[in-house]
């Protein structure tokens, strides 16, 4: 029998990688989305921890940000911040620039209720990826690693 050559994976093209992204992201997504839901508990909606989430990531958003984010109108933004507000996760504070302006911080209350949830999801993901060889883990890092470089460097834009 004669010797095996190894085979030449040819090099993938951007649009091929692009073309991967998109096939696994939204599965990689629902598995995200399902973990967090899970860890919300009842006292807070989905939307509510998507809010404090954003909050959490831009301290000093405005409620119009929080509405842009959530892709709803203005007053449900606003109703939902007001909730969080009486919930004790979110207080708003008067912009030094303009008064008329309120910018939106996590209290430590909601900061603590996010950080559990996000405990919660990351050993529900870990779990998930817990049968996976030490190569597969650490090839996964170093494409995210790539996707954190590329697309933070795009939102920098």
């Amino acid at each position: 029998m004669p010797p095996t050559r190894p085979v030449k994976v040819p090099r993938p093209s951007a649009t091929d990688s692009a073309t991967e992204v998109l096939d696994v992201v939204p599965a990689v997504m629902d598995a995200l989305r399902h973990a967090m839901r899970s860890h919300v508990g009842d006292q807070l909606s989905v939307p509510q921890f998507r809010c404090l989430n954003f909050i959490a990531h831009q301290p000093g958003a405005s409620v119009s940000a929080v509405a842009a984010f959530l892709g709803v109108t203005l007053p449900t933004a606003s109703t939902m911040v007001d909730r969080l507000v009486r919930a004790g996760a979110v207080e708003p504070r008067t912009a030094a620039d303009d008064r008329r302006r309120s910018q939106l911080h996590l209290t430590e209350a909601g900061a603590a209720q996010l950080a559990q949830i996000r405990l919660g999801a990351r050993a529900e993901l870990a779990e998930v990826l817990a049968g996976r060889s030490a190569e597969e883990l650490r090839t996964l890092h170093a494409g995210l690693a790539v996707l954190r470089d590329v697309f933070a460097s795009t939102a920098a834009r």
